[in-house]
């Protein structure tokens, strides 16, 4: 029986394979695996001792602030993921109706800009927006509809929100390109078909657009679900003035990666952060998976 040789045939070809397989082990696999090994220590500023399971310990039993960030991580993405799939399918489905292409090239382009632009700069853009009373650009246009000011980012019940909302702001620009990729892709034949059987817009969405394009809003729910939970710019950007300072007011923003951040780099507690890291890492593998059974058994349904 003859085994198929997965490796290139030519040299040029392996030594590039090497070589991105040495930059993937160091880039990436190499801290993982150097995450797991410093989370069994209490590893700190002149201080590296063996401690066993005794951070995970703490993390289960005595850390409650490690609970809530996950909650709040949970919540952001729930908010995050159906608003970027939603903007996004909906800005592709709209632009997708222009037939002058040139026209449909600036939507595009004037729609995806967000995404490019540094999450920095927006979110400190997006920070003076948001400012409280009449002093913010948000506030400002609501009240020309006689809507009450919002203190956006200083309340529990909308500074969470308020980074959803730009996130969702940023994103949607490169969702909508991957769907408008998507339904460009589509055979013209399905909806000729589908008009010749007197289908009206929403079957013809509801039968044809869903079902084929299935496998892009998989790969647009999976990257954004883990975007949301790797958030890290916005709460550190735009909460410095919050109540408790940066992740309040109240945790209500404190996000498992700048919880993570807070406790390894800010506190200088290594070994606990990485068992913080650990656990993270696990639960988000263990929610990308299940997103992947979930969407392939939809999908071959």
């Amino acid at each position: 029986m003859i085994t198929e040789n997965w490796l290139p045939k030519h040299t040029t070809g392996r030594m590039v394979l090497l070589f991105a397989f040495l930059f993937m082990f160091g880039m990436i696999w190499f801290p993982i695996l150097e995450m797991f090994y410093w989370s069994f220590f209490v590893k700190e500023p002149g201080i590296f001792e063996f401690a066993g399971l005794a951070n995970f310990q703490r993390l289960f039993t005595k850390d409650p602030i490690f609970w809530k960030s996950l909650q709040v991580t949970f919540s952001f993405a729930v908010m995050v993921v159906p608003g970027v799939v939603g903007l996004g399918l909906g800005l592709a489905l709209a632009v997708n109706t222009i037939k002058d292409t040139t026209i449909r090239g600036l939507f595009t382009v004037s729609f995806f800009t967000a995404y490019v632009v540094p999450l920095v700069a927006i979110a400190l853009v997006w920070r003076y927006i948001y400012l409280p009373g009449k002093q913010g650009l948000l506030n400002v246009i609501m009240d020309w509809f006689g809507i009450s000011p919002i203190r956006w980012l200083n309340i529990s019940e909308w500074a969470l929100r308020s980074l959803a909302i730009l996130r969702i702001w940023k994103e949607a620009g490169y969702a909508m390109v991957l769907f408008l990729a998507g339904l460009q892709a589509i055979p013209k034949e399905f909806y000729e078909a589908a008009d010749v059987d007197g289908a009206n817009s929403w079957r013809r969405f509801l039968h044809i657009t869903v079902p084929l394009l299935t496998p892009m809003i998989a790969f647009v729910v999976v990257i954004t679900t883990l975007g949301a939970f790797l958030a890290f710019t916005e709460v550190y950007v735009m909460t410095p003035e919050a109540g408790g300072g940066r992740g309040g007011p109240n945790f209500a923003t404190n996000l498992m990666a700048f919880h993570i951040f807070n406790t390894a780099i800010a506190y200088g507690h290594e070994g606990y952060g990485s068992a913080m890291a650990a656990v993270f890492f696990v639960i988000m593998v263990a929610v990308g998976y299940g997103q992947y059974r979930f969407i392939r058994a939809t999908y071959e349904y």
